[in-house]
């Protein structure tokens, strides 16, 4: 089974190939995500995403959602935690690159949204909003979230 934790950081998973792109990280591939998921079409079981995608530039989310999608096998899962805009913690970080919510996966759910971009990816599953710090408040979108593929 081929699993990856992207943005793995110092936060190495067992049984996850874990992926940063700083080499003074104890991940198991230094790799820009950015440039694309250096792994064949179908061919991973799982990708994990937790606190790594608000540190995407804007103009490369779309890509790179497309390219977890090119790489998860039919029903492969996608699981990503993200700071939420609909609270604080999405605008703390000075290195937050881009702005997720609950309504932003409509573009990789939603058919009628997912046609007004052209989106390939097609997730089916549950985005839930998820208070983790309430004195903070900080939200946290947290999805579970399934390849559609014929």
């Amino acid at each position: 089974m081929l699993k990856l934790n992207l943005g793995s950081g110092f936060r190495n998973i067992p049984g996850y190939i874990n992926i940063d792109n700083r080499e003074s990280t104890t991940s198991d591939l230094v790799h820009d995500i950015t440039t694309g998921l250096p792994y064949g079409d179908n061919s991973v079981d799982e990708v994990r995403a937790y606190d790594i995608l608000e540190h995407i530039p804007i103009g490369k989310t779309m890509a790179l959602i497309e390219d977890i999608y090119r790489v998860l096998k039919p029903g492969g899962r996608f699981e990503h935690f993200t700071p939420s805009t609909d609270g604080r913690g999405a605008f703390q970080d000075h290195d937050h690159k881009s702005f997720w919510n609950i309504n932003s996966w409509l573009y990789f759910m939603d058919d009628a949204h997912r046609a007004l971009y052209g989106t390939k990816a097609k997730f089916q599953g549950n985005n839930t909003d998820v208070v983790t710090n309430p004195e903070l408040k900080i939200i946290h979108t947290h999805g579970i979230l399934f390849a559609v593929k014929s």
